[in-house]
């Protein structure tokens, strides 16, 4: 481990605010913690209708952005109804080039700021997440289930990306971020569907310790879930690339009951572990879903916090580890809300 002053600043990432509509949840969030976020994820599907497309670069976006916060849009490859199994085959052969073109003006329009015009003082950024966790078996994009293939996947990638490029979108105004799942599931591995570095500017990993919350999960430390893929990652990257921890959280549940102890332990030492290993970006995954993994107005915690006429759950451990200098906070005296470096993980 690096001495103090030797560590680089790691961005303070999370997943709350439904998607951008519910910002005054996030305010709440970081007046508990004492510190801003300088990134939001938020997660949008590719439903090609004029009312999604408003709605998310329209409004979403700008809700992240004017609240101080970097969104990071986790762009998945759902395209309404019933998503076909081959949807990135699909894509890769250009079957949605004319929704992609439109995205992709759309991008530029919201990172050029409220004067349309690109490339001056009011411009904005953001972080594009396409089609997270392909080595997983739960998504449509993810050959184990779906009629791709791990070459489908890179294909349609760097097709994507082409759009964007051709835009003349630079990296000081959007980072592709490539996000794996903490294991390989299904039979492929990460490894197989790494577009090159030319294509991808953060490599990231998503993983949870889903502790006894499930019949088939045990409590697992942050090493145990992400060592094996961080050297992984880096390896395939060259070590080029800064590293993210895009969905990370922890249940509380043990083998002898919920632990709200257990949780604030884990909680300490996933942080100690980012700050060791140079981890450049964390978002927690602050809601409950398969089970209590929010740190801040969930379903479990060891104190409280009151934001107008709401009282929200908390764990002190987390606003303890984020606290310290290293988790960097944006500069909202900035139009930029981060420097050039901090966005691109250097």
């Amino acid at each position: 481990m690096l001495p103090a002053k030797a560590q680089s600043q790691t961005l303070l990432g999370v997943y709350y605010g439904n998607q951008g509509w519910k910002m005054e949840q996030v305010q709440a969030l970081e007046a508990w913690q004492g510190k801003k976020h300088s990134v939001v994820n938020l997660f949008t599907d590719w439903t090609n209708t004029t009312k999604v497309m408003n709605s998310l670069f329209g409004q979403q976006l700008p809700n992240i952005w004017n609240n101080g916060n970097v969104p990071m849009v986790t762009w998945e490859p759902f395209t309404g109804g019933q998503t076909p199994s081959d949807v990135e085959a699909r894509i890769a052969s250009g079957q949605y080039d004319a929704y992609v073109r439109n995205w992709a003006n759309r991008m530029k329009a919201f990172l050029s700021g409220p004067d349309g015009v690109y490339g001056n003082a009011d411009d904005r950024r953001a972080y594009v997440r396409l089609a997270h966790e392909m080595n997983g078996n739960w998504y449509p994009w993810s050959p184990a289930i779906g009629g791709n293939t791990p070459n489908d996947y890179v294909t349609m990638w760097t097709r994507v990306r082409g759009f964007f490029n051709g835009l003349q979108i630079d990296a000081n105004h959007l980072q592709w971020v490539w996000s794996v799942n903490a294991e390989d599931v299904g039979g492929y591995t990460a490894e197989q569907f790494y577009p090159g570095n030319e294509y991808v500017d953060w490599v990231a990993i998503d993983g949870y310790n889903w502790g006894a919350s499930q019949t088939w999960s045990t409590w697992k430390s942050p090493g145990d879930i992400y060592s094996a893929m961080l050297t992984r990652v880096r390896a395939i990257s060259g070590n080029g690339k800064p590293v993210a921890l895009t969905e990370f959280a922890t249940s509380s549940a043990t083998t002898s009951g919920a632990g709200a102890a257990a949780k604030s332990a884990w909680i300490g030492d996933v942080f100690a572990y980012v700050s060791a290993n140079q981890i450049k970006m964390v978002c927690w995954f602050n809601t409950d879903k398969e089970t209590d993994w929010a740190v801040f107005g969930g379903a479990s915690g060891d104190g409280t916090f009151k934001s107008g006429r709401t009282t929200y759950k908390t764990y002190a451990a987390y606003k303890g580890a984020v606290g310290a200098n290293v988790y960097a906070a944006p500069n909202t005296s900035s139009p930029r809300l981060i420097t050039d470096a901090q966005f691109a993980g250097n």
